[in-house]
């Protein structure tokens, strides 16, 4: 059975955020596995304090463990810090040494990177600014390389006295055949040519920190809903390097204002014109919300929901230099409060077509022209 992770670092359950790291930190310098080569016990020891550490300081988890007895998931002592298992190799190959991860000064520095993770972002926008375009901040949160320990996740570095920098040493032998010289990787730094005395109080060891990030972006004339930009170099950092990925702004727009509506690249416009206005032909002012006033020619016997094109008036393809349609929707409601001389005016033309018409509500059954 598991042993109790407060009992680990030596805590009580109700222990603190605070009480939790500053337990960790002492127990993880003292039982280190470069301060005790080739010790065992405390090789294990530190694996312990790792895995307890890693579920109690994220919130998450230490609600599960203290829940139902485990954080979820298998055993991952970099749990908080965004390690993944395929990691494990490279990250205890700079702590243990040996072996093939450890043939090189340089391998050493490539095995201990990994790649950064890429970030997505919305951002919901009014139908003006996805027509025209507009400058917009964005205010987020990024993981970026931890400049007070230079993405080593120690502090008080300085070249290892063993190899000179080196990351490796060179034996020499006396045997039958003569001299014999043998280079290894330094087993004091375990190739990195470096030794460190504390875990970096910036960073707590991640290599990594997390900071609030501003950036200013130009929104493309054009950008519809659900469409993605591509952001490079703006997501979070690597681990043990200063390459940065890639972040995604997804788009969210309102396509609608008023009597405008989005559809694509094309505008369309409601526009309700009187009875005589359809009957006889008009030219009318309008000013439509957000793209402004445009003058609306209504031909003589425009009939409901006929729909007029305004050509080059719509939305500008975001990868074209060229603009849409306009489509105007008309819509010609019937009367409903009449003056007496304007009923006097239809009960006289229902006379004429010799339409059965009640006068005295005027309901119109049927007007053929």
């Amino acid at each position: 059975m598991a042993r109790d992770y407060y009992e680990i670092l030596g805590l009580q359950k109700w222990a603190s955020s605070d009480e939790i790291k500053k337990a960790y930190r002492k127990l993880a310098m003292q039982y280190h596995p470069d301060r005790n080569q080739g010790d065992k016990e405390a090789e294990a020891k530190f694996k312990e304090i790792w895995e307890a550490y890693g579920t109690l300081s994220d919130p998450g988890k230490k609600q599960n463990y203290d829940t139902f007895g485990s954080a979820g998931g298998g055993w991952n002592p970099f749990w908080g810090w965004g390690f993944q298992a395929e990691d494990l190799g490279d990250i205890f190959s700079s702590f243990f040494g040996g072996g093939f991860w450890g043939q090189s000064r340089g391998w050493a520095r490539r095995s201990s990177e990994r790649r950064g993770e890429d970030l997505e972002y919305d951002i919901t926008i009014d139908l003006k600014t996805s027509i025209y375009g507009w400058k917009d901040t964005l205010e987020f949160n990024k993981r970026e390389y931890c400049d007070s320990c230079d993405g080593a996740g120690w502090s008080n570095k300085k070249t290892c006295t063993t190899c000179n920098w080196h990351g490796q040493v060179t034996q020499t032998s006396q045997s039958p055949f003569g001299v014999i010289q043998q280079t290894r990787t330094c087993p004091d730094c375990n190739g990195s040519g470096e030794e460190f005395e504390d875990i970096c109080s910036e960073c707590n060891g991640e290599k990594r920190v997390l900071k609030k990030q501003k950036l200013d972006i130009d929104i493309p004339a054009g950008i519809d809903d659900g469409m993605v930009i591509k952001l490079t170099g703006e997501g979070n950092a690597g681990v043990g390097t200063k390459t940065s990925w890639d972040l995604y702004v997804r788009f969210h727009v309102n396509t609608q204002e008023k009597w405008l509506t989005r559809d694509g690249v094309d505008l369309h416009y409601d526009l309700e014109i009187e009875f005589i206005e359809a009957v006889l032909g008009t030219k009318k002012e309008v000013n439509i919300p957000v793209i402004g006033k445009r003058t609306i020619s209504i031909d003589a016997g425009t009939q409901w929901e006929s729909i007029l094109k305004i050509s080059w008036d719509g939305v500008k393809h975001i990868e074209r230099d060229a603009k849409w349609d306009l489509l105007i929707h008309i819509h010609i409601p019937t009367p409903t409060k009449l003056s007496k001389s304007e009923r006097d005016l239809y009960e006289n033309l229902a006379k004429e077509k010799k339409l059965n018409v009640n006068s005295k509500k005027w309901v119109f059954e049927k007007i053929f022209w």
